[in-house]
C-alpha cells in the first residue's frame, strides 16, 4: 500500500506541475503583451519553478518507484517457490520408493524364510520316513539271517577247500606257505633275491 501511496503523491505533484506550469506560462504571456516586465519576470520564473518541481517529481519517481524490481523479486520468489516445492514433491517420492523397496525386500525375506522353513520340514519328514524304512528292513534282514542261522558263530571249523585252476601243479595253499628260503639258491637267484 505505500507503493501504490507513494505512486498517487508523484502524480499529484506531476498535475500540480503541470497546471502550475500553465498557469506561469499564461503570466509570462501576459507580461508580454501588455510589456510588464514583473509580470514577464513573474511568469517566467513561475515557469522554472514549475519545471524544477516537475523535474524533482519525475527524479523522485524514478528513484522512490521500485514496481518493476518488486515484480521481478515477486517472479523470482514465486519460481523459488515452484522450485522448492517441486524438491519437496521429489524428495517425498524418493523417501516413499525407498520405504516401499524396503517394505518389499522384506516381504521377499519373508517368504524365502518361510519357504526355507517348509523345505528344511519336508526335507526332514522325507529323511525320517526313509530312516524308518531303512531301520525296518534291516530289523527284518537280521531276524531273517538270524532265522536262518548265519548270525550264529560257527561251531565246527571248517576246512577251506582248494580248488586247482587248469595249468596249476602246486595248490594255491601249499604256494601260499612255500617261503622262498625254502627253495634252492638257484631258483632265488633267478628272480632277483639275494639269500641271506
Amino acid at each position: 500500500m505505500d507503493q501504490a501511496g507513494s505512486a498517487t503523491r508523484a502524480r499529484i505533484a506531476a498535475a500540480g506541475a503541470g497546471a502550475a506550469m500553465t498557469f506561469s506560462t499564461g503570466i509570462l504571456a501576459y507580461g508580454i503583451v501588455d510589456s510588464s516586465i514583473p509580470a514577464s519576470v513573474g511568469g517566467g520564473l513561475a515557469g522554472l519553478a514549475a519545471a524544477g518541481m516537475m523535474g524533482l517529481a519525475k527524479l523522485r519517481a524514478w528513484t522512490v518507484d521500485t514496481s518493476a524490481e518488486r515484480r521481478q523479486l515477486a517472479d523470482s520468489v514465486r519460481q523459488a517457490q515452484n522450485e522448492e516445492t517441486r524438491y519437496v514433491a521429489a524428495q517425498g517420492a524418493q523417501a516413499e520408493e525407498h520405504r516401499r523397496r524396503l517394505r518389499d525386500i522384506e516381504g521377499d525375506r519373508v517368504r524365502q524364510e518361510q519357504h526355507f522353513i517348509a523345505a528344511k520340514a519336508a526335507m526332514e519328514a522325507d529323511f525320517e520316513a526313509r530312516r524308518e524304512a531303512l531301520i525296518i528292513e534291516s530289523m527284518a534282514t537280521g531276524i531273517r539271517l538270524h532265522l536262518a542261522g548265519l548270525l550264529n558263530a560257527p561251531t565246527e571249523a571248517v576246512e577251506a577247500k582248494i580248488l586247482r585252476l587248469p595249468g596249476q601243479q602246486q595248490p594255491v595253499r601249499e604256494r601260499a606257505t612255500a617261503h622262498p628260503a625254502d627253495q634252492a639258491p638257484e631258483a632265488v637267484r633267478d628272480r632277483g633275491v639275494a639269500r641271506p
